[in-house]
């Protein structure tokens, strides 16, 4: 059971910008991605839980933007694309 939601939100004008596909030169879109992560999992420690002056405690879902290939499917997360 999902105990809470948390959108990550990172730079918008890095979004705003013309990305290319690194296999297929086709333009990527912005779509929106999750990962649903435990508190109390070693993975836990790359992620921020508080939410203003609590913490979420179980399970999270974590939702953030990625860059998606419309002809090939491949999915860049920003830093992957900054590499």
């Amino acid at each position: 059971m999902i105990s809470g939601t948390k959108h990550i939100v990172s730079n918008p004008f890095f979004f705003l910008k013309k990305h290319y596909c690194q296999k297929c030169n086709a333009k990527l879109n912005v779509v929106k991605d999750s990962k649903i992560v435990n508190s109390n999992s070693p993975e836990a420690q790359n992620y921020d839980f508080s939410l203003g002056d609590t913490y979420l405690v179980g399970d999270v879902k974590f939702v953030f933007k990625v860059l998606e290939c419309p002809d090939c499917k491949t999915r860049f997360s920003k830093n992957d694309f900054k590499k």
